[in-house]
């Protein structure tokens, strides 16, 4: 865990945030070291930020003690360096489960997935994602998905529900990402709301989110390709 804020230390990030795969051995189970590896890898190479067990990490493949032995061990391996957010997911009940397995692993924040294989109105995602938020101390990062799309007034509303600080985009439209980055402003002008493009391609669209303020994307080409990733990342900036 880091000694800051998760919000204040992903608004001064300088690189790819890194979402490494859960390694399985032949028998089914979780190697432990070979994610370890993978995660100090990861770091060292350059990293903004580890999101363990999510999408990539095979979240939905992970018991629960898996799932807080592997965020422990990103935890261990990162050494306070560069933040750690953990997975949460399925629905309310069990996302509230893995969310204070993470919390006890030493997470600093959570990314909230969609429920699982749900299709929900607003009401019942804000109702979703608020209880998550509610369940521990950690800033609490939601995810849309193409089952848990957002109108902007939902994220006006989940903009304002203490512990949640961002929301990441898995969708890709544009056009409802501009209207929801303005209604945010318009009605929390002093807030750091934080956004992410979160497409498995994030590298190609980093031009088209940056054009509406988005700077912060999640790289899979980071998990088994570093150098490009970076050497993309500076493009980008320069």
């Amino acid at each position: 865990m880091t000694s800051a804020p998760l919000a204040a230390r992903l608004r001064e990030v300088a690189g790819p945030l890194f979402f490494p795969v859960t390694a399985f051995g032949p028998d089914g189970t979780v190697d432990l070291d070979v994610f370890r590896a993978h995660v100090r890898a990861g770091t060292d190479a350059g990293a903004a930020a580890v999101f363990a067990c999510c999408g990539t990490g095979e979240f939905h493949a992970l018991t629960l003690e898996e799932f807080r032995l592997a965020v422990a061990a990103a935890v261990e391996e990162t050494a306070g360096r560069i933040p750690v957010v953990a997975g949460a997911g399925y629905g309310t009940a069990l996302a509230v489960q893995y969310a204070r397995a993470a919390e006890e692993a030493g997470a600093d924040g959570l990314l909230a997935m969609p429920p699982y294989l749900v299709v929900a109105d607003q009401e019942g995602l804000l109702n979703h994602y608020t209880a998550l938020a509610a369940a521990t101390g950690l800033e609490t990062i939601v995810y849309q998905r193409d089952n848990a799309v957002f109108t902007p007034e939902t994220v006006v509303a989940l903009a304002r529900t203490p512990g949640i600080i961002g929301l990441k985009d898995g969708l890709g439209d544009l056009d409802l990402m501009q209207r929801i980055v303005s209604a945010v402003r318009t009605h929390r002008p002093d807030d750091d709301f934080l956004y992410f493009n979160g497409l498995p391609t994030a590298e190609l669209t980093g031009l088209a989110y940056r054009g509406i303020g988005i700077t912060l994307y999640s790289s899979a080409v980071f998990a088994f390709a570093p150098d490009i990733a970076l050497a993309f990342h500076r493009a980008l900036d320069s």
